[in-house]
């Protein structure tokens, strides 16, 4: 106990300073993370949990953070708001390009996270991860959970100051080359979505390494991106002719019920979408955010007789979490390979013409071929 409190006035004393900065946040992670022997250590901070939290300071492994709050979605922050202390002993690792352009999937990191919610006022996160995957004592968790809960109100006090002066830095969006695929809008009369045209050149990467952009997970929902789903359906597509199996590609669009004035809350009906899709589909299944109201599907080692079946499931849990007077009404198409398409680009194209028709057809509605 002694030296656990020798420790805790450590971290007070550099969360006193007059003007904190993040070079004594970044001590603090230093100080945790080598009296507790981790790879990464690293605080973060937002209003309340629903948002996607800002990195305030770390020391460490930069690519852990990223591990982490990629694995940090929405649902798993509410329940952190709740039980202040959780383990993750099986990550799920981040998908990145790496130096040659391929699609990679870091190695599951594992992780102990803490969490200060001061409802409406603010979400303190502290991360605490390792690089491999391993599980955690019962003597570590109280040590660490004893340090968090002696130090916590300090740290508060240190990060509301810090964010108040204006000195929390905020961070640069990335940008990205890669194409983006014009999906069909509401009105069946619009131009047709162009397809996967020349990507070997419009995908040639900007940043001087040569490396293609990390941004592969949409910040609202953590769901996959479009720039992931572009990438993915190719290799699915070539998995399945290389091992003579079947994919299919489900597309799911999502449209308000009332007029523009009474639109719901775009982040919010996203949140809802992504938890209906998850419960929906497999593990194995690829779910991306395509745009706003677009998503698409990628089922691997799916056959035509099977996207019925998902496609019932989805208006279930649709109905399930959005109730009797859900604010929007979803369509779903889907295509299949090789039964309805010999490459990703006519799979792609068939899947649009069909959800454009299912709109078509009505609210809550889907077109599904044989």
């Amino acid at each position: 106990m002694m030296a656990e409190s020798i420790f805790v006035e450590k971290l007070t004393r550099l969360c006193s300073q007059p003007k904190i900065n993040k070079v004594a946040l970044a001590d603090c992670c230093k100080e945790i993370r080598e009296k507790f022997k981790f790879d990464c250590v690293f605080l973060a901070h937002s209003n309340v949990p629903e948002e996607v939290p800002s990195i305030l300071a770390f020391d460490g492994n930069e690519e852990v953070v990223e591990t982490c709050l990629y694995r940090l979605g929405v649902e798993e922050r509410l329940t952190l708001a709740n039980i202040p202390l959780k383990t993750y002993p099986d990550m799920t690792g981040k998908p990145v390009f790496n130096k040659s352009g391929s699609l990679r999937i870091l190695k599951p990191s594992s992780g102990i996270f803490l969490v200060l919610n001061r409802p409406k006022k603010d979400y303190i996160l502290l991360g605490c991860a390792h690089l491999i995957s391993q599980s955690y004592d019962q003597k570590l968790l109280e040590e660490l959970g004893a340090v968090w809960r002696a130090w916590r109100e300090i740290l508060e006090k240190a990060v509301r100051q810090f964010v108040w002066t204006g000195t929390m830095e905020t961070p640069t969006p990335v940008s990205s080359s890669t194409p983006k695929l014009d999906m069909p809008t509401n009105s069946p009369g619009k131009q047709e979505p162009k397809l996967f045209e020349n990507l070997s050149e419009k995908r040639k990467p900007e940043k001087k390494d040569g490396r293609r952009p990390m941004v592969l997970v949409d910040e609202v929902t953590r769901l996959f991106n479009r720039n992931y789903f572009e990438e993915c359906l190719a290799i699915e597509v070539e998995r399945a002719k290389r091992y003579s199996r079947t994919m299919s590609l489900l597309f799911l669009s999502v449209s308000s019920v009332g007029p523009d004035s009474a639109k719901p809350d775009d982040q919010v009906i996203a949140t809802q979408i992504a938890e209906i899709l998850w419960k929906s589909l497999r593990r194995v299944d690829v779910i991306c955010r395509l745009d706003p109201n677009r998503y698409g599907i990628i089922l691997p080692d799916t056959a035509n007789n099977t996207y019925g079946i998902i496609a019932k499931r989805v208006f279930r849990f649709f109905k399930e979490v959005m109730g009797d007077a859900p604010p929007v009404f979803i369509n779903v198409s889907a295509s299949s390979f090789p039964k309805h398409a010999s490459d990703h680009h006519t799979l792609y194209e068939n899947a649009v013409k069909l959800l454009l028709q299912a709109q078509e057809v009505g609210p809550n509605k889907a077109v599904l071929p044989e």
